[in-house]
């Protein structure tokens, strides 16, 4: 890549996500988080990804190499790809497909689920989606890894982290800020096991979608100067009967992101 057109195109595209972020917020009604549904992004295989066929520790994955926004192709060398996580199901009646991508690293996905998205925006914000063969009205699955836009990771936060509505508020004029918790569609159940971790169910579309929402450092650190801010989530609406898949993913997705214990941020793509 290019770095002086990197951060060429960064700057110009910095203004449109933020506004983008902005916008998102005030679309919502006033006061409230409008958390996601069934995802309607589709990238085009060939032209904004392709996929690749590895063998890593004996386990046929997938390699997503990314048409970024800044032009340039995000590839895969699989000779440099890590190990698959310590804590990779063995084989099952249904084990999960491995994908890996720049920017989160290695996805477990249900099997048979094909790629919808794939997207490596200018300033690295990354963001892989997932269906399932009858298509996202029967399963959905969401993986993306903000690493530096505060706008962006704002938005995604707000009503989920602890002040991050109020910070964003203060950079979009809106009033009044969203509250932690208060969401739409509303949550059916939620945990802050501490200020960088938001964990949280709902309903949508027929799916229950659990979730985390992970930042680095704690929003606070925005102020404070202490750490870099970076944000990772997991959306994952499966059918009930991969209840305990769906969970299983969104565990080993804290895991990787550990949050609270990483002031240098999430590097993105």
């Amino acid at each position: 890549m290019q770095i002086r057109g990197f951060f060429r195109s960064w700057r110009a595209a910095a203004a449109v996500v933020l506004c983008m972020a902005t916008l998102s917020a005030a679309h919502a009604a006033a006061g409230v988080r409008e958390l996601p549904t069934a995802p309607q992004a589709v990238s085009t295989a060939g032209t904004d990804y392709a996929l690749h066929a590895a063998t890593v520790g004996g386990v046929t994955v997938t390699l997503i190499d990314v048409h970024s926004a800044v032009g340039d192709w995000a590839r895969i060398d699989a000779a440099h790809v890590p190990p698959l996580p310590g804590d990779a199901p063995v084989p099952s009646k249904d084990p999960p497909q491995w994908f890996y991508g720049n920017g989160v690293g290695w996805m477990a996905v249900p099997a048979g689920w094909r790629v919808q998205q794939a997207s490596i925006g200018a300033d690295g914000n990354t963001v892989y989606t997932y269906a399932a063969p009858e298509g996202v009205s029967a399963g959905w699955l969401s993986y993306a890894v903000i690493p530096a836009c505060q706008g962006c990771l704002l938005d995604e936060a707000a009503g989920l982290l602890p002040e991050a509505g109020e910070h964003l508020a203060s950079i979009t004029n809106e009033a009044p800020p969203i509250r932690l918790g208060q969401t739409n569609p509303v949550m059916s159940w939620q945990s802050h096991p501490d200020e960088c971790t938001a964990l949280f169910r709902y309903r949508t579309g027929g799916l229950t979608v659990r979730a985390a929402v992970l930042s680095s450092v704690s929003i606070a650190a925005i102020d404070s100067g202490k750490g870099d801010l970076s944000l990772a989530q997991v959306y994952a609406a499966l059918p009930e009967r991969q209840a305990h898949l769906a969970e299983q993913l969104v565990g080993r997705f804290q895991q990787v992101f550990p949050a609270c214990h990483a002031p240098n941020g999430w590097p993105g793509s």
